[in-house]
């Protein structure tokens, strides 16, 4: 049985540390380096994000709330006195974001093919399947 949180931390963070990255690099300019330091990843996980080595288990970008979150994250970390708690803080929500509205689901079926995700709740946590689809706060 694997686990949501398993899921999230081995395909959804790498997958929205990729988005940043690449917009770190091509939007703000920055090295593989200086994103690196921004993101406090290492130099080795920017370019495997840049060479899609890392991070293509799930296309985040299809989601255009997640998408705007990219943008944000990138633009804070690329200011001249970046807020990293802040910046930390965004990416949780995204995570959260990706766990509860579903977004794991098809990655989930496709790793652990018995499982059933037809009804499934289990990323809900206490919220429950009458607690509907969580908006990023971030965007708001």
């Amino acid at each position: 049985m694997i686990h949501p949180y398993e899921i999230v931390s081995k395909s959804a963070l790498p997958a929205f540390r990729a988005m940043i990255s690449k917009r770190l690099v091509e939007d703000h300019a920055m090295t593989q380096q200086e994103a690196a330091d921004r993101l406090g990843v290492t130099q080795a996980s920017v370019s495997n994000y840049a060479r899609k080595a890392r991070g293509t288990m799930l296309d985040l970008e299809v989601d255009e709330n997640i998408a705007k979150a990219a943008d944000q994250v990138a633009r804070l970390l690329a200011s001249d006195n970046p807020d990293k708690r802040e910046a930390l803080r965004m990416m949780t929500e995204v995570c959260d974001y990706v766990r509860f509205n579903h977004v794991l689901c098809s990655l989930h079926q496709e790793l652990e093919p018995g499982f059933k995700t037809d009804g499934c709740y289990a990323c809900l946590g206490q919220l429950g399947p009458e607690s509907g689809v969580i908006k990023l706060k971030t965007l708001q």
